[in-house]
């Protein structure tokens, strides 16, 4: 996870490696992004990782040169100067960051060059892209049920709850205006994947009730067996409940002022 890290770090409203206790995160995610798209002078932050995990100081370069197929060439005088307390191969977590969002990869130190300060390098993962949120979420424990949705009743502009068992009743740990994630050790099952029908309530008011359609975006093993063995992430589909957007938002934000 180090190169998230890494990309975490330059955004301005720092994701904080997701504060670190891998609590779901849907914004992370592999895109068609090589190095030929890296602007020269792009700022850089580099960590010596071992497993996974950083285990030098924080590097600052400016991205130089895109050479060929996977190799490319960086300024940073510091760890120009510490090269030789490398192993050859030594990994580094390189993140940056583009339009707000981080970016980042995993490389090698291939050989110093004769310019003072100049390494190449060569890349060794994808590129992970951090997309910034575009609603701010709220880590809300609160019981959840959902119900497999038949995709010819996504044009509904009201939804009651069915008359039938949830395929899912669990608590979420992430709730926002755009959707929430469900941690739980029920396998979700459903013959209308991947379309349910979200059912849950933000506090005692009727107000603050919602019966939401979603689509299944993430389906994952949990990192932890503590709470729970499955992460499934669920996008809400306000196509034809424009105002509950808002409402949810307002009730959202209820909340957590009710909490402070």
């Amino acid at each position: 996870m180090t190169a998230q890290i890494c990309a975490a770090k330059l955004l301005n409203d720092a994701i904080l490696y997701d504060k670190i206790r891998y609590i779901p995160n849907p914004i992370v995610e592999v895109q068609q992004m090589n190095l030929g798209h890296i602007n020269r002078g792009t700022k850089l932050k580099l960590f010596q990782e071992v497993d996974g995990r950083p285990v030098s100081e924080e590097y600052e370069a400016t991205f130089r040169y895109y050479e060929s197929g996977k190799l490319f060439t960086i300024y940073c005088r510091k760890l120009y100067e510490n090269y030789e307390n490398f192993d050859h191969g030594a990994k580094f977590g390189i993140g940056f960051s583009v339009d707000m969002n981080g970016h980042s990869f995993v490389g090698t130190i291939v050989e110093k060059q004769r310019s003072n300060g100049m390494l190449l390098l060569e890349q060794l993962s994808d590129i992970i892209t951090i997309n910034r949120r575009e609603y701010d979420r709220d880590e809300l424990r609160i019981k959840v049920m959902v119900y497999g949705l038949p995709e010819s009743k996504l044009g509904s502009s009201y939804f009651i709850r069915p008359e039938v068992e949830a395929d899912l009743i669990d608590t979420t740990y992430d709730v926002s205006a755009g959707g929430l994630c469900v941690i739980s050790n029920q396998l979700l099952r459903s013959e209308h994947d991947p379309y349910y029908l979200t059912d849950f309530s933000l506090g005692t008011k009727d107000t603050d009730w919602f019966k939401l359609p979603a689509i299944l975006v993430r389906r994952s093993n949990y990192p932890s067996t503590r709470v729970g063995k499955y992460d499934y992430g669920f996008k809400f589909l306000f196509d034809n409940l424009p105002k509950e957007r808002s409402r949810l938002s307002r009730s959202i934000l209820n909340r957590k002022i009710s909490f402070r």
